[in-house]
């Protein structure tokens, strides 16, 4: 199958483009920056809501692999100013929708994070506080409107809520989870893996999974 990357110099999107290529994927990777790909992978050059380099990366792909997020200019500290549009990933999921339409491409897999939408309830106390008082909660409502745009598409979409995410190694020990406790977590390889291995689903049980390691 062909796939778009999208996201794919992030720390999760590179797992995904690895986990891609090793499932025997051809990928194409969308990139604002100079970058070097592993051998195989088609790169395109441009912005994520620029129709003409949708376009581009979009030619010839069956489903569209994303790990787009918002950045911070200190990652590691909640409180850092972001350093992406406040309205970042719903505007890049609009511009997606836009392009697979035009490309007659009809499956999406896009990270969002738990805790979002209607798993809000499921946080725990230390990511309750977070989302209330720092840029996280800004990111974590404009998922919440990236989920409403793919949900109002009618496309065939999945957006994975993973929960608090390591940088541990792929263990394959990936379950979907009602809660999101203070301990929860799961390694960006594991997500990685997971939404390649989404592709080969016919059918998902549910749009938004929560999924912890």
């Amino acid at each position: 199958m062909r796939v778009l990357v999208l996201g794919a110099t992030g720390g999760v999107g590179a797992l995904v483009v690895a986990a891609a290529l090793a499932a025997g994927h051809e990928v194409t990777a969308l990139v604002r920056r100079p970058w070097s790909p592993p051998a195989g992978v088609r790169v395109v050059r441009g912005e994520v809501v620029d129709p003409a380099a949708l376009d581009d990366a979009m030619a010839g792909a069956a489903a569209v692999l994303s790990s787009l997020g918002m950045r911070r200019r200190v990652v590691a500290n909640p409180w850092s100013a972001l350093t992406s549009p406040a309205d970042f990933t719903s505007a890049y999921a609009r511009a997606v929708v836009a392009a697979m339409r035009r490309a007659g491409v009809t499956r999406v897999v896009a990270v969002s994070a738990a805790g979002v939408g209607d798993s809000a309830p499921q946080m725990n106390v230390v990511m309750r506080m977070l989302v209330a008082t720092s840029s996280i909660g800004v990111a974590y409502r404009d998922l919440a409107a990236m989920e409403r745009v793919f949900a109002d598409s009618g496309l065939d979409w999945l957006a994975p809520r993973p929960t608090r995410l390591t940088d541990g190694p792929a263990t394959g020990r990936v379950r979907v989870t009602g809660a999101f406790g203070a301990f929860d977590a799961i390694s960006r390889a594991d997500v990685a893996g997971w939404m390649v291995r989404a592709l080969d689903e016919p059918i998902w049980a549910s749009r938004t999974p929560q999924i912890t390691g």
